[in-house]
């Protein structure tokens, strides 16, 4: 059998494409090497709990979001969810900050929290929300970005006009550029609040952060932030089905070792020698993995090339997955908490910065009754992790540091645990064929590092890419509007 499209890799972005074409009329078979769907959004189960891989935030389920849109599209229920008022606590050295969905009460917090400054910081707020509102209206239109070809220019024209052209000086500035002009560079408190939600959403910190897509960024919080019940993995399943339902097909267990042009067909190769044949093929294994996936031949053809990719810089995760007592939380409602560590407030990554994400109580289907499960993450360097003598007591030394962090916050937390399962880029590189263990896409590294983004084109005709490697980049949004833009590439 012939596919029209292939795609390797059932993460969102891949999934997202796969639902789309085969809405379209395509014929589609989405290749995946592990047993779960998802990727870094998918799940896996153990001794009673169920776990997400990485990310956990259900985003864009609001009126008008990406999921909202793409679930009318396809004539979807929508997963079971809860909307959350508080996005999440951030506990600080000598105080927690509220972070409020709604704009209003997060004014509100302003002033508690900041004081004096608290004018300005509210006027950077009004610009991120206004900056944030003109991207998402740009990328709602899923261009072709940064284009590759004349076609691609000549389809941004239409984009052109004053909301547009309102956004060029943010497309050469950083958010600390942002923050000079409200006097705030220098406020020490809202920097290290700042750096904190822009390292868990666009992987950097004000110095390096594009401000176009930090507001973006930051505005998205704010436009709705769910728990979905039985995890995001809930929301790949409905994708998946749809596709299988409408006549494509979903191949676990199927890792895609090459992929190699034969006449006018692309032929894909998998385990114990399995060939499968399609006219199109999209690759949604990350930029990473391009070249181990496609033949010399394809390889040579692409613009992308393999020691430019090894340059561009990429975090890791350490991340922790385990099981707690109800009661440790008991006094909160709260289900995403921010750690800033008391003794390293200005670090971003091995814990100095680190996310808790807790299992909604009333959700069976993550954990047994009267506990919760959880998971920890925190951004770390990759190559250290490939040091096999010291592994273990690294592993080890980062999973008390973590636990000893919370615990600090709150104080049964060590007491109370059930179950512990840490995992470091060694564990995403086994597990979810992460090359070297790089998840979350490019870390962006100034005020023009957007334009060295990689399009849904790779440059072979006929071979398209999404996911977090690939603009927009990181996030389950990001990925998924990847994948819509390859989806209407595609069928035009």
């Amino acid at each position: 059998m012939v596919y029209d499209v292939a795609i390797v890799g059932a993460g969102f972005g891949g999934l997202a494409a796969a639902a789309d074409l085969t809405k379209n009329g395509h014929r589609v078979a989405v290749f995946e090497a592990s047993n779960e769907l998802g990727g870094s959004a998918g799940k896996f189960e153990r001794e009673g709990y169920r776990f997400q891989s990485g990310a956990t935030v259900g985003m864009g389920f609001e009126e008008g979001g990406v999921f909202d849109r793409l679930f009318q599209r396809l004539e979807l229920p929508k997963p079971e969810m809860h909307l959350l008022d508080t996005i999440m606590d951030i506990h600080m050295p000598d105080r927690t900050i509220h972070y409020y969905r709604k704009p209003e009460k997060w004014y509100r917090e302003i002033e508690r929290v900041f004081g004096t400054r608290a004018s300005s910081i509210q006027e950077f707020y009004q610009e991120v929300f206004r900056v944030g509102a003109a991207v998402d209206e740009l990328t709602h239109r899923l261009p072709v970005f940064p284009p590759r070809t004349m076609k691609d220019m000549v389809r941004l024209l239409p984009l052109i006009n004053k909301s547009s052209v309102k956004l060029l000086p943010f497309m050469t500035q950083t958010v600390e550029d942002r923050l000079k002009r409200y006097g705030l560079e220098d406020h020490r408190l809202f920097r290290i609040f700042l750096n904190g939600e822009l390292m868990d959403s666009v992987q950097t910190s004000v110095e390096y952060c594009p401000a176009f897509l930090g507001c973006a960024a930051l505005q998205t919080f704010h436009k709705g932030a769910f728990a979905v019940k039985g995890g995001l993995a809930s929301i790949a399943e409905r994708l998946a089905d749809y596709t299988r339902a409408d006549g494509g097909e979903i191949f676990l267990r199927h890792p895609i070792h090459s992929v190699e042009r034969k006449g006018s067909l692309f032929t894909l190769k998998s385990k114990r020698s399995k060939e499968f044949q399609a006219k199109k093929v999209v690759l949604n294994n990350s930029v990473h993995n391009l070249h181990d996936t496609l033949s010399e031949e394809l390889g040579k053809q692409s613009y992308i090339r393999s020691s430019d990719e090894k340059e561009k810089e990429a975090w890791g995760a350490y991340i922790i997955h385990g099981g707690v007592n109800h009661t440790v939380f008991e006094d909160t409602d709260v289900l995403y908490h921010q750690f800033i560590d008391p003794d390293h407030p200005d670090d971003l990554h091995d814990g100095g910065q680190f996310l808790l994400s807790l299992s909604h109580p009333g959700d069976s289907t993550m954990a047994p009754q009267g506990k919760r499960s959880f998971t920890i993450s925190t951004h770390t360097s990759v190559k250290p992790w490939w040091n096999s003598k010291q592994y273990e007591a690294d592993k080890e030394q980062m999973k008390e540091k973590l636990l000893h962090t919370i615990h600090h916050y709150f104080p049964s937390f060590k007491d109370n645990l059930d179950l512990v399962l840490p995992g470091t880029p060694v564990t995403f590189n086994k597990w979810l064929r992460r090359k070297e263990g790089k998840v979350g896409g490019y870390t962006p590294t100034g005020k023009y590092s957007w334009a060295d983004s990689y399009s849904i084109r790779t440059g072979i005709s006929g071979i398209y890419q999404c996911g977090d490697t690939v603009f927009p980049g990181a996030g389950t949004l990001g990925v998924t509007l990847s994948g819509l833009m390859v989806s209407k590439e595609i069928s035009r």
